[in-house]
Parts: structure tokens; sequence; C-alpha cells
């Protein structure tokens, strides 16, 4: 797994379950439900100021935690 991509997250067997299946159900992958989950519940829950207040600690955060540069690929093959 690409952990400059993904992470794993760990959810009760009965959310991931509900989960799993509306994601079937609406024709996505898992992360594309949670991707409109989040977004939705951000959109019903957050004001523009607390949008603001949170990509700005985003900002900070990524400035504090930098994603380390991409390492070329090995041209090493074995068979």
């Amino acid at each position: 797994m690409d952990t400059k991509k993904w992470k794993s997250v760990l959810l009760p067997k009965d959310v991931y379950d509900e989960v799993r299946v509306m994601s079937h159900v609406e024709g996505r992958t898992i992360s594309g439900q949670l991707r409109i989950i989040f977004e939705s519940w951000k959109n019903d829950n957050l004001t523009a100021g607390d949008k603001k207040m949170l990509q700005e600690e985003l900002d900070n955060w990524r400035a504090q935690h930098p994603t380390p540069p991409e390492q070329p690929e090995s041209t090493v093959f074995s068979v």
C-alpha cells in the first residue's frame, strides 16, 4: 500500500459492514463512500469559519509533517 496516498482506519465491525453495503449499493469503493459521507458531514455541520479554521490547521499540520519526496522505482527485476 502506498502510505503517501492511503492510510488505514479502524472502524467498529458493524460500522464497516454498513459502509461496505452502502458502497456496494451506490456503486462506489469503500474509500469513495467514506469520502462522500465525510464531505456531506462537513457541509451539513461546519460553518464557513469552521471550514476556514480546519483548512488552516490542516495546512499547519502538513507544513510540520512534509511528505518525503518519492524515491525512483528500482530497475532490478527478478524472475
